[in-house]
């Protein structure tokens, strides 16, 4: 949990977590390669709702163990990419509008009533009893004035793109970071392009790396912004609608399927993302950074990633809304997020093969501990074996981290720690992570 953080495993060699390319050589993915900095600090943001009074709290339980899942390669939808001249979104003015009638697309939205208050201009949005689903062209047509496509060019004429979601009337705009991400870190400009053909230029609010979203800003007034719904109030097998720009070329693509579960816990290779919202609707290089919606035309979530395998279909991952919206409330008003919990740990895993031959437990391996940091007071040493947080058992790194990141800075834990092969418990208060 440290800014060298070591994902090795005794045992085995190193899960070959990786963004996959497109088998085109047209098409290349933005770099998605944040550095983790600590456990704690990667994955240590955690919306109010999973702790309460210090305490974690379950995320439908059993959802922590699918070790199944992250064995195997799942990767960043993300931003496909032209590398060729031009650019991929110029979008054809000709294309039927997406306005109704009287030219805007308050007609669209679903009656609803505001289900949560927020420090921010984000709010999640609750349904009102008797709303009734949105017929599938209408939902096209008001999304196609929320969702846009991000690009970034590089010095040499290529460009990297995704998807992005109009979140407020005066040009916020949601997205993924891993979309934006090499743009910001080698400062090429940053562009968004809307359903009718309009193109802006976009400045980086704010990122938060652990949850792999960003907040961008365009000078525009008068946008149709998307409506938050709860993605708290989803049920497995509600229906639900992607759009996007699928590798970056067929701008606008609708596809549709139902939530498949909650609270799915995801490892991409350069992060570990928990409570992601599972669902059957097809989505590709590009989609990164798009819109979830429901059937009410409520944003419940952010494309972010695919399970991408040959002979695996229908397996996408969406940071839920609730946790979004949150996130970007704190990245629009503070330009960071506070409160997320720290240790000071660099860890590795200990498998099952090697607990069996070393004849130690299944956990994560302490490798360092940071000077100064919170594991260090709390007199975690190298060599220790976290196996438990607060008596629920943690078989691997990704897994502990995962754990700390249901927790808030100042909250305490208990740590079941194997020593020398002695089993003891270690009290733990974490700190705060800084980006």
């Amino acid at each position: 949990m440290s800014d060298d953080r070591d994902k090795r495993s005794f045992g085995q060699e190193p899960s070959e977590y990786h963004i996959v390319r497109p088998e085109r050589g047209l098409y290349s993915d933005a770099e998605y390669s944040s550095a983790p900095r600590e456990g704690g600090s990667v994955y240590g943001y955690n919306p109010s709702r999973y702790y309460a009074a210090g305490q974690a709290r379950d995320c439908h339980r059993g959802q922590l163990g699918l070790r199944t899942i992250l064995a195997l390669c799942l990767v960043c939808v993300l931003a496909s990419g032209a590398l060729g001249a031009g650019g991929l979104f110029l979008l054809s003015r000709e294309r039927q509008t997406a306005q109704t009638a009287d030219g805007g697309y308050a007609a669209l939205y679903p009656e609803a009533e505001q289900a949560q208050q927020t420090d921010g201009p984000l709010a999640l949005t609750g349904l009102q009893a008797g709303s009734a689903p949105m017929a599938g062209e209408d939902l096209y047509a008001m999304a196609c004035g929320q969702v846009v496509a991000v690009t970034t060019a590089g010095p040499q004429g290529g460009s990297l793109s995704g998807s992005g979601i109009i979140v407020t009337a005066d040009g916020y705009i949601l997205t993924n970071y891993h979309v934006v991400q090499t743009g910001a870190v080698r400062g090429w400009p940053l562009a968004v392009v809307t359903f009718s053909g309009d193109t802006y230029q976009a400045q980086l609010v704010g990122a938060e790396t652990d949850s792999d979203l960003a907040v961008l800003k365009i000078e525009a007034d008068g946008l149709s912004p998307a409506v938050l719904g709860d993605s708290d109030a989803l049920a497995v097998g509600q229906r639900v609608y992607a759009v996007g720009d699928p590798l970056g070329e067929l701008n606008f693509s609708m596809t549709r399927g139902v939530v498949s579960a909650r609270d799915r816990l995801i490892t991409t290779g350069e992060n570990t993302l928990a409570n992601m919202l599972q669902f059957d609707a097809a989505v590709n290089h590009g989609n990164s950074g798009g819109p979830v919606y429901n059937a009410y035309g409520q944003v419940v979530g952010v494309t972010t990633a695919k399970y991408d395998a040959s002979g695996v279909e229908g397996l996408g991952f969406a940071i839920p809304s609730a946790d979004a919206c949150s996130i970007a409330n704190q990245l629009i008003t503070k330009g960071y997020v506070s409160g997320k919990a720290w240790l000071g740990l660099t860890l590795k895993n200990v498998t099952a093969s090697a607990a069996r031959y070393f004849d130690m437990p299944q956990g994560a391996y302490i490798s360092a501990v940071e000077p100064g940091s919170n594991a260090e007071a709390a007199g975690l040493l190298p060599g220790d074996i976290v196996t438990a947080v607060d008596g629920q058992s943690v078989a691997s790194a990704d897994e502990l981290v995962a754990r700390v990141r249901t927790y808030r800075a100042g909250d305490s834990a208990q740590l079941t720690v194997s020593r020398a092969g002695e089993s003891i418990t270690v009290s733990v208060t974490f700190g705060e992570a800084t980006e």
